[in-house]
């Protein structure tokens, strides 16, 4: 792939509206990250049911474009993780229309992403698919407002306009009813990647992601304060990784020697954030990506590898119990019919991740 030199790269306030669009569609002390990863990292791989003695395939399907919101996967390959788990991985980009879920359904690939309420939606449809382990160990969607006019609880969103994806205004509506909120009192306006209508003050609060739109923002001059879904009820991970379920059963240790490359990857990353940035846009990412806002979503993304259960069990861990906070609102948001069962064991096992962690 080419070289992207951004060094020289002066955007003006276009250029930062469109990379706050295309941001859209898509920290704990740094001396301890290495225990965390680096044992699981350094164990010896286990021999692949498809493929004793040679490499395994993985195709994995990105969420989005490619930029460094998989530097750790893209680390898992360029710092060797990857050939020490003989793993060759082969990384495709997504973007508008991709139906990540329905491609790894579909046999297309054996990895992508999903989150919690995804897994959930998958299961009422009927898709065979599961996750098995999380690269943000906390979400990272988040109501991003003014600096100077915060939102910072479910009470401060009454009287203001916010701008979400329907989804989510059926779970911020549920989470609202049970804090005996009136969802009448907000205006909710539909609104896609585009975080201009909040820059320009047309609205108060605007769902996104933070590691990608706050960078984007941040870089076009706007101050921003972030209420994270999390932080009013809604637990969650970001890039939840997915696969069919009788491919992860049926080549169990080629998954978790990959998880274990990738656990490694993401642990490179967290420790070096500007280098993976830097690396990225020189050799991964897709052509114009500005170094800046690369170093700075890097630097973001940081918090979200290693907060919560990272810190105590490892990096890309999963708790069921993430998944039954989110099958209880998604009853009540309506996104679970009455009639369907779904329990934390139909959409996520932590066999995966355990075992790349040497857990079990």
């Amino acid at each position: 792939m080419a070289s992207n030199s951004a060094s020289s790269f002066q955007p003006g306030r276009r250029e930062a509206m469109r990379r706050m669009a295309l941001a859209g569609l898509g920290i704990a002390c740094a001396g301890g990250i290495g225990t965390l990863w680096a044992r699981a990292a350094h164990q010896g791989a286990f021999s692949s049911r498809t493929q004793t003695g040679g490499f395994g395939q993985v195709d994995h399907q990105l969420g989005w474009t490619k930029g460094v919101q998989f530097g750790g996967a893209f680390m898992a390959e360029e710092q060797g993780f990857l050939k020490r788990e003989r793993i060759e991985a082969h990384y495709a980009a997504g973007g508008p229309g991709t139906d990540y879920r329905t491609i790894v359904a579909s046999g297309r690939a054996l990895v992508s992403e999903s989150n919690p309420p995804g897994m959930i939606e998958a299961a009422v449809q009927g898709q065979p698919i599961i996750a098995f382990a999380a690269v943000f160990q906390r979400d990272p969607g988040c109501i991003i407002s003014s600096a100077d006019k915060p939102i910072r609880s479910l009470e401060e969103m009454i009287g203001k306009t916010i701008g979400l994806p329907n989804n989510i205004r059926s779970q911020i509506t549920a989470l609202m009813r049970r804090a005996k909120i009136d969802p009448d009192r907000v205006t909710f306006v539909p609104v896609g990647s585009d975080a201009s209508m909040l820059a320009a003050g047309q609205i108060d609060g605007y769902f996104n992601w933070a590691t990608t739109a706050v960078p984007a923002l941040t870089i076009s001059g706007f101050r921003t304060h972030t209420l994270h879904m999390s932080d009013i009820g809604a637990p969650g991970y970001g890039e939840l990784l997915i696969a069919r379920k009788d491919r992860l059963e049926r080549d169990f240790e080629l998954f978790v020697r990959y998880t274990r490359a990738l656990i490694g990857g993401w642990g490179w990353m967290a420790e070096h954030p500007r280098e993976t940035a830097r690396i990225v846009v020189d050799k991964y990412a897709d052509p114009g990506r500005d170094i800046r806002e690369q170093t700075l979503q890097a630097e973001v993304m940081r918090d979200y590898i290693l907060a919560g259960d990272a810190q105590t069990e490892g990096l890309l861990w999963v708790d069921p119990a993430v998944f039954e906070a989110n099958i209880r609102l998604a009853r009540e948001a309506g996104a679970l019919p009455a009639g369907v069962k779904i329990t934390p064991d139909d959409i996520v096992t932590q066999d995966v991740i355990r075992a790349a962690l040497g857990k079990s």
